[in-house]
């Protein structure tokens, strides 16, 4: 092609027709330009195609960790509330008229309830997290979407500081118990058999909830638990994750 088009310039010069050559010559230019412009549209358009490609993998991926996360969040809500629950029964033997008609065993019950494992938050943020340390956010078009993501992970670092606090608060009633009360009692009642006697054996965690420090620690735990279900901690996680999963399933269908 680039031949033909040579030959055709050099027998204008040889006819010494000088101005058809300049027409044809800027007329080739012309074409080579709308060829190279028509060269990049189509790069451009192969570019985006493929951007889109990837950008639908990973909303599918984020749509099923984000599934996910939704279930681990409400599972943890509905555990705090059962915490919550235990704390509030617990909360009524400090009014000796309650206590009173209340069982050792049915104490160590309410007290194993309160001092069993917390409810935690564990995220699954793998996707999320390799996007963003790969710098390919910028590759989902949605703006609202890509502020949500890049957002999340600073909520989660929040909730640990949160779950932090509430550790350390239960430490402290742990603490207490441990000091003023008997741990083994607790145990005892909830079925744990030990080989050996103990001077504990026989004693009772009634007496904790005669100490107003006792009293005043569990209060602080009661009233923070409360709060992580609310909107600071998990319940905004919970509208973040929503919010989320319906800008994903947004973008998936267009």
């Amino acid at each position: 092609m680039i031949k033909f088009f040579r030959k055709i310039r050099q027998n204008l010069l040889s006819e010494g027709k000088t101005g058809k050559y300049f027409k044809y010559a800027i007329g080739e230019i012309i074409l080579v330009v709308i060829g190279i412009l028509i060269a990049l549209s189509i790069n451009n358009w192969s570019n985006n195609i493929q951007k889109r490609d990837i950008e639908n993998e990973y909303l599918l991926s984020l749509q099923t960790e984000f599934k996910t996360n939704l279930e681990k969040i409400n599972d943890c809500i509905l555990e705090n509330n059962k915490r919550i629950n235990s704390v509030e029964e617990m909360l009524t033997l400090f009014d000796s008229n309650v206590r009173d008609t209340i069982s050792d065993k049915a104490i160590s019950n309410m007290m194993y309830s309160v001092f069993s494992d917390e409810a935690t938050y564990n995220a699954s943020n793998g996707v999320l997290t390799d996007i963003i340390s790969s710098g390919s956010l910028n590759l989902i078009q949605n703006k609202k979407l890509r502020q949500q993501l890049a957002s999340f992970e600073s909520k989660l670092d929040f909730s640990k500081l949160v779950l932090n606090s509430v550790t350390s608060m239960k430490d402290k009633l742990k603490n207490q118990l441990g000091k003023n009360g008997s741990i083994r009692k607790v145990l005892i009642d909830r079925g744990v058999n030990f080989k050996h006697k103990s001077i504990t054996d026989s004693t009772s965690n009634r007496q904790l909830f005669s100490m107003i420090e006792f009293e005043n620690s569990l209060l602080d735990y009661y009233l923070t638990i409360k709060a992580s279900n609310g909107q600071r901690l998990f319940g905004g996680i919970k509208e973040q994750i929503e919010q989320i999963l319906a800008d994903l399933e947004f973008e998936i269908k267009k």
